[in-house]
Order: structure tokens, then C-alpha cells, then sequence
């Protein structure tokens, strides 16, 4: 038997154990009998397929060859694979990849597979940043403008306390004018949106100053309800420096106070797989903002770029520690890897913002891809008054679960740690959340309802099942006495967006009765408070619980989070991190020791080649 027919058979055994063992789904397994029956492919190369696939369904958009039994750990299969140089070799020599076909249907490059639709997108977009995260031609200030922009950096930025900060947030608005493409990353209420909104305070300061044109602004966000808070949050910052004289009212008045989802942005067409705007029409706008970018999955990332003009500045806002999106690809960890740590600038960006900033600037040289193009703010607002939440916070980010567990089985003031069965955690409710929860049902009017309505959410890892929560808005229901569906005091979730209503998935909605008994469900919406009767609302749900997923973006006083009795996949660092840093100033945690050590241990995996892709655009080509 020669070396290549021993590799088949390695190949064949592992494809049919896969498929036996249920790890491969009827579409992988059906992708691999087309590689190999219809596009003669071989064993080796099938079984690449069909772990491409399956990598996919798993939220990887390409996978490193090496990484092949991290993937099969993931499903719990232990198959024996081919290989890995032999295996690398048949996969690169095979004309179904697209270095040797165009049309091939897979991709091997950089020691990564993936299917060819994901692997051109990963190509085209790091290759339209890598030309946008390059500093402007016109990017240094002439010496005539940076006495008037250091006036303009100093009026918007100054304040008395926490200067280290507030020069980061500095930083980041300087990034903003001389390059393209910017990243503003940080933990929940480290300023990300209060940096954006004077940001672009500061773009048109600068565009005033040189006698240009105002520039077209978009915001945007992948979800309605992360669209309508960004909205929300930079009127708020703009109304505040306006009082504090620190904006011209008629420079506030030109930034947009309303979001958009990135889909209706890009002008989604039903029943059409493309967007109105992409290369050939791109968006009419100078600079766009995105918040939630680590939301954003892959396809929808790339043709964002694809449709942002190459003379626009993108601005991404998001927590690269945050759960990645649902779809494939964790698009914001691989440009933060590839931009570096976002606490230093390139030495001529460094230069620039001393001289407007008439301070030190950390200059950090480095050859990373898209180096210059992030700013990480790293002082937390959200969590001040709260110090063993954010401690504990800071301990599952950094997977220390020694620590974790130990500021847990403290005595500060803002955690509170419980174990036990259903019937426990349903006593510790009805102390702790129910009479939160009631007095939304006994406020004055809808709107005090709703205002009240964020100081406490429960939050759970999973959807269904004794722990999940459709159990617990279920309980809660039953508690707060709710003999009708639409009760008065019924908190409800959109589970869509419904562009008609002006309501989003995720937007919070209390059933209020009035004198006569009618009920009405109440949304502070964009256009102010706005009531529904029941029947009028699209899908909804009942929202006292809520998934952490879901709850991504949201922020309440306390929260109530619960994990399972038992190990679940979703399970991961990413999950606690995000439920913890949603609750300002307690939480409350339902998890057994070894389940936390569990999770603290596990980090959610979404590969991507969007690094890989950038660094070897950066690096000369071999002799």
C-alpha cells in the first residue's frame, strides 16, 4: 500500500466514524459524497470538506489544519485523523481548492481550510483594511490648524478627574483624522459611546475649521434594540456637553441622534441575497460608526467594507472579550489581534497627538497588519461603585478561577453566590426578585413601569429546561399573579424587528391596564412612548428572564444570573464575563463551584483567518 492509499484509508475510516457517530450533520456528510462521487475528490479531501462545513455550523470561519482535533473534541468525537503534513500536502495538491481551481468549493491557505465562500470573504476584507487602516495622504495637521484642534481636543476632552482616561478617549478622536479605519475597544462602560459622540463633535470642529464640508455621518449597529441604544446614548452625551458648554449647540444639532441596523443601512432587498450598496454603489456617507462590532459576523462585516467608500472613516465600537457573534467568524478578535493592543500609537500618529494634546503619548512600534488603528479604553464607569463585581469580572476575563471563586466566597456587599436545586433558586427568587419585579406592576404610569423595570433582569446561560429561561418567565408569571396572559405588569420582550412598529428584537414592553381594565402594552420607542394592544404586536415574549445572549448590549442595576446543574456547551469565560459586566452594581450568581471552575475554563472558540490574512499582507513576499 503507498504512502497516498494508506492516507485515504485513514480518511475513509474517519469520514465514516464521523458520520455514524452523528458528529457530522446529513449536510456535511452530503458535501463530502459530492467532493468525492461527483467531483472525484479524495477520501482526504472529503473529509476536509466536511469538517469545513461542519466548522461552519460551529461559528468558524476557516480552521487551522492543526486545530482539526480541537474541532473534534468540540463535537465529542474522537476519530483517529490523517496525518497532518500528509494530510496538508493531498489537501493542497487537490483541484478542488481554490489555488488550483478557480471555482474550487474549499480553500487552503496559510495552514487553514475553509470553504471558498468564506475564504473569499476573509480575503477581500482584510485586504480593503489593510488599504484603510493606513494613515491618509493629508493626515498632519499644517501648523496653522493644530493650535485651533488642540483648542477643540482640549474643550471636548478636559475634565477634572481620572486624566489618563479622558486622554485615551483624546486618542481615539485624533486616530479618527488621520486614518480610515478605527477600533475602539474596552470593557462595558469603559466610554466607548461617550468617546464616539465627541468623536464626531470633533470631525466636524475639524471640518469647520478647514472650511470643508460637513461630513455625512451614519450610525449603525447589527440589531435594532443595539442601534436604538447607541442612538439613545449619544443624544444623551451630546445634550450633557452641550449643558457643560463643552459642544457648540449648532456642532451637536449635526451629529445624527438615530441608528440604523447595519441591514436596513445597507438596504436590505427582501427576497434578494445582496445589498443595494456595495462597491459599485456605495454608501453616500464620510464616516460611519458601527457599535456591538463583536456582533457583527463575517459575511455581513465584509460587505459593510465592501460598501463603506474607500475615501469614508469606519469607526468600530465593541468589547472584543464579549460573546463573538451567532454566524461564523469572530470578526473583531482577529482585527484586534491583528492591530495589537490598542494602548500606543505608531511614533508619527504618537507625535501628532502629543501636539494636540500638548502631553506624552505612548509610542509603541510594531509590524502588526493594522497597527495604529485601535484605541483600547480600559477605565470602567459602568461597575465604579461596585468593586467585587468588577474584580470578579476582571477575574473570569482573565480565566482565573482561583480568584474568581474567591471574591465570589467573600463578603462584598455587591455579589451574592448561591447553589442548590430548583426549589432553592425559586425561595431565593421570590426573596430577591419578585418584589423587584412587583414594583413595576405598582408604579404610577407606564413610563415609571418601564423605567423600573431596568433594576433587575435574571439571566441564564440556556434557553429551555429547568434552569433555562422560559421556565423562569413562566414562574415568574404564575407568581405575580398573572391568571391572563396580557396581566397588568407583564414585562414582554420583541423577539423581531418590526420596522411598521418602530420596535426591534429585544425592545422591553410593559402590559398596563387602565381604569375601564383594557390592556395595553407599553415601548419607550424612538418617537417617545407608544402603547399596542396585544394583538397588534408582532412575536413577543415574556422578558423578567432572559438569555445571556440576548441580554448582550443591555444594562440593569442587579442581575440574577443562573447557570444549569449540569455541564453545557455554551458554557464559557465569554458568557459570565458578558452576564456580570450587564448589572451596574450587584449580582446575583447561581452556579456550583466545579460548574464555574467549568466555565471559567472554557473559552468560546470561533476561528477565524482574518489575523493570518492580514499578517501575510504585511510581510514581504518570499524570495
Amino acid at each position: 500500500m503507498t504512502a497516498t492509499d494508506a492516507l485515504d484509508a485513514v480518511a475513509a475510516r474517519a469520514l465514516r466514524h464521523l458520520e455514524a457517530d452523528g458528529a457530522l450533520r446529513t449536510v456535511d456528510a452530503a458535501f463530502a459524497a459530492l467532493l468525492r462521487d461527483r467531483l472525484d475528490a479524495t477520501p482526504a479531501v472529503a473529509l476536509a470538506g466536511a469538517l469545513a462545513m461542519r466548522a461552519v455550523a460551529m461559528g468558524h470561519s476557516s480552521v487551522a489544519l492543526a486545530d482539526m482535533p480541537a474541532l473534534l473534541a468540540a463535537l465529542d468525537a474522537d476519530a483517529a485523523l490523517p496525518d497532518p503534513s500528509a494530510w496538508a500536502e493531498a489537501i493542497a495538491a487537490s483541484a478542488q481548492v481554490a489555488a488550483n481551481a478557480a471555482t474550487a468549493p474549499l480553500d487552503f491557505a496559510h495552514g487553514r481550510l475553509a470553504l471558498s465562500r468564506y475564504a473569499r470573504y476573509e480575503q477581500q476584507l482584510s485586504e480593503r483594511l489593510a488599504r484603510r487602516a493606513r494613515p491618509v495622504a493629508d493626515a498632519d495637521p499644517s501648523p496653522a490648524l493644530v493650535s485651533a484642534l488642540a483648542d477643540a481636543v482640549k474643550t471636548l476632552f478636559a475634565t477634572v478627574a481620572q486624566q489618563d482616561d479622558v486622554d485615551r478617549q483624546a486618542l481615539a478622536a485624533i486616530v479618527a483624522l488621520r486614518r480610515r479605519l478605527l477600533l475602539i475597544t474596552g470593557g462595558p462602560g469603559t466610554g466607548k459611546t461617550t468617546t464616539v459622540a465627541r468623536l464626531l463633535a470633533l470631525q466636524l470642529a475639524h471640518a469647520r475649521l478647514r472650511a470643508a464640508p460637513a461630513p455625512r455621518i451614519a450610525l449603525a449597529a447589527p440589531t435594532g434594540r443595539a442601534a436604538a441604544r447607541l442612538g439613545e446614548a449619544i443624544d444623551a452625551v451630546l445634550r450633557a456637553d452641550v449643558a457643560a458648554g463643552r459642544i457648540e449647540p449648532s456642532l451637536a444639532d449635526s451629529v445624527p441622534h438615530r441608528a440604523r441596523t447595519l441591514h436596513r443601512l445597507l438596504g436590505a432587498r427582501p427576497g434578494r441575497v445582496g445589498f443595494r450598496h456595495d462597491a459599485r454603489r456605495p454608501l453616500p456617507f464620510d464616516l460611519v460608526v458601527v457599535d456591538e462590532a463583536s456582533m457583527v459576523d463575517l459575511p455581513l462585516m465584509a460587505k459593510l467594507v465592501e460598501a463603506v467608500r474607500d475615501e469614508a472613516t469606519l469607526v468600530l465600537l465593541g468589547d472584543p472579550d464579549q460573546l463573538p457573534a451567532v454566524e461564523a467568524g469572530d470578526v473583531l478578535g482577529g482585527l484586534c489581534e491583528a492591530a495589537g493592543d490598542g494602548r500606543g500609537l505608531p511614533p508619527r500618529d504618537a507625535q501628532v497627538a502629543a501636539m494636540l494634546l500638548d502631553g506624552a503619548v505612548p509610542s509603541t512600534p510594531t509590524a502588526a497588519p493594522l497597527a495604529g488603528a485601535r484605541v483600547h479604553l480600559v477605565r470602567g464607569w459602568r461597575q465604579a461603585g461596585a468593586a467585587g463585581l468588577r474584580v470578579l469580572a476582571d477575574a473570569v476575563q482573565r480565566g482565573d478561577e482561583h480568584a474568581a471563586l474567591a471574591v465570589l466566597d467573600g463578603e462584598d456587599a455587591s455579589l451574592d453566590w448561591h447553589q442548590g436545586d430548583t426549589l432553592a433558586l425559586a425561595d431565593t427568587l421570590r426573596r430577591e426578585a419578585l418584589p423587584v419585579f412587583a414594583t413595576v406592576r405598582d408604579a404610577d404610569d407606564p413610563a415609571q413601569a418601564l423605567q423600573r423595570a431596568t433594576a433587575l433582569r435574571i439571566l441564564t446561560a440556556l434557553r429551555r429546561g429547568p434552569f433555562g429561561a422560559e421556565h423562569w418567565n413562566a414562574w415568574c408569571a404564575a407568581e405575580l399573579g398573572g391568571r391572563t396572559p396580557y396581566f397588568h405588569g407583564r414585562l414582554l420582550a420583541m423577539l423581531a424587528n418590526s420596522e411598521r412598529h418602530g420596535l426591534y428584537n429585544g425592545d422591553l414592553g410593559v402590559v398596563w391596564r387602565d381604569a375601564r381594565g383594557e390592556a395595553a402594552v407599553w415601548f419607550d420607542t424612538a418617537n417617545g412612548l407608544r402603547a399596542w394592544r396585544p394583538a397588534q404586536l408582532p412575536a413577543h415574549a415574556s422578558a423578567w428572564a432572559t438569555t445571556v445572549h440576548k441580554a448582550q448590549g443591555s444594562e440593569f442595576e442587579r442581575i440574577a444570573l443562573i447557570l444549569p446543574d449540569t455541564d453545557a456547551r455554551v458554557l464559557s469565560r465569554e458568557l459570565l464575563y458578558t452576564a456580570l459586566t450587564r448589572a451596574r452594581h450587584r449580582a446575583l450568581v447561581w452556579a456550583t463551584p466545579d460548574l464555574l471552575r467549568r466555565t471559567i475554563g472554557r473559552r468560546t472558540w470561533r476561528d477565524s483567518g482574518l489575523a493570518a490574512r492580514l499578517h501575510a499582507l504585511a510581510s514581504p513576499p518570499a524570495e
